[in-house]
């Protein structure tokens, strides 16, 4: 008798917990998930995310999480804003493209808004990095140092408005002097002879700026050192 009494005990008790763990778990909240992209200009092979700057074509989109299922939002309304500031909307918009701020240097609060969905508005915001534009000179020797002539560079720009850095214009600087032309103004070949001594440093510089009239202002500059190691 005790024995089943102890063992009614048990069935009660998971039963009591099993029913009460069923009464306070609820389905998670719906939730907006937000994705941008820009088309500014990057090296290929590049892997890491395309950033915008000052006045790049933004486009952004947004999925609607419910119940870890995608909801269906082509009848929902859709209203878009930047820095609180209303860009488009409309029934089943889950994206919109945009064009950054003037200036680059600061963010972008992105947010996008589902006010008539059936589980309550829903609303999300993210911040958008507007970046100036960059260059890199490669290849990155290690420490600096080359031990055969010629010295072989490389600019790579990254984040202009621009499909391709052949609308880009490249200027070298070595050692404060300009060298001579080149046929791909993008690569610098520089040659020396026997009289380069070990140790000696070239210091080379370059400019690149956008040779579209409405991107002009855009320019990205980077020097490094390189010592002759033979």
């Amino acid at each position: 008798m005790k024995k089943f009494s102890y063992v009614s005990f048990l069935i009660l008790l998971l039963g009591f917990a099993a029913n009460s763990f069923a009464q306070t778990a609820t389905p998670s909240a719906p939730k907006l998930f937000l994705t941008w992209s820009s088309n500014t200009y990057v090296p290929p092979g590049f892997t890491g995310k395309i950033m915008p700057t000052a006045n790049s074509e933004i486009t952004a989109s947004v999925e609607l999480i419910d119940g870890g299922k995608v909801a269906n939002l082509s009848k929902q309304n859709v209203y878009w804003y930047a820095n609180n500031n209303f860009l488009s909307g409309g029934i089943g918009m889950q994206s919109v493209t945009f064009r950054a701020p003037d200036a680059a240097g600061g963010t972008i609060d992105l947010r996008a808004e589902v006010p008539n969905y059936s589980k309550g508005s829903q609303l999300k915001t993210i911040s958008v990095p507007i970046v100036r534009p960059g260059v890199v000179i490669e290849p990155i020797f290690p420490s600096g140092r080359f031990s055969s002539s010629p010295l072989q560079l490389a600019g790579q720009p990254y984040f202009f408005n621009t499909t391709s850095p052949a609308r880009l214009n490249f200027i070298w600087s070595v050692n404060g002097q300009t060298p001579s032309g080149a046929e791909n103004p993008q690569n610098l070949n520089i040659k020396f002879g026997p009289t380069m001594t070990p140790g000696s440093t070239l210091s080379v510089s370059l400019s690149v700026q956008n040779m579209d009239s409405k991107f002009q202002f855009e320019t990205a500059s980077k020097s490094a050192n390189f010592t002759y190691s033979p």
